[in-house]
């Protein structure tokens, strides 16, 4: 099961947030981060993949309505199955990864910002 943490940094407290999934296996869907007040959002995965991971957001509160995201260029984040950094297109209010069949251990980075110092 993969553990969601955030992970302290030294630009904490200046519109940044950096959160970690690790250790996300397959058929596995990581635990919704709220994010809606940083409009800036990027992603990163590492690890053995042997499957496909995708990244998914809603505007629900309840986080019971979920789309898969795009990054800048309109390309869908959802069968990536290589290590890789995105930018996320979308303004969602939560986030979560999700892991398909075959996903053996990824690690899925999100940094969020408000854009500004």
């Amino acid at each position: 099961m993969a553990t969601l943490r955030r992970v302290e940094t030294p630009l904490d407290g200046s519109g940044l947030a950096l959160w970690v999934w690790e250790g996300l296996t397959a058929s596995e869907t990581g635990t919704p981060v709220l994010c809606g007040v940083y409009p800036d959002k990027a992603v990163q995965l590492l690890g053995t993949f042997g499957g496909n991971v995708l990244i998914e957001g809603s505007l629900d509160p309840d986080g019971v309505v979920w789309a898969t995201l795009s990054d800048p260029q309109g390309n869908a984040l959802s069968a990536i199955t290589a290590a890789k950094v995105e930018q996320v297109l979308e303004h969602a209010y939560l986030i979560r990864p999700s892991a398909g069949a075959g996903v053996v251990d990824v690690d899925v980075w999100l940094l969020l910002t408000t854009g500004g110092r």
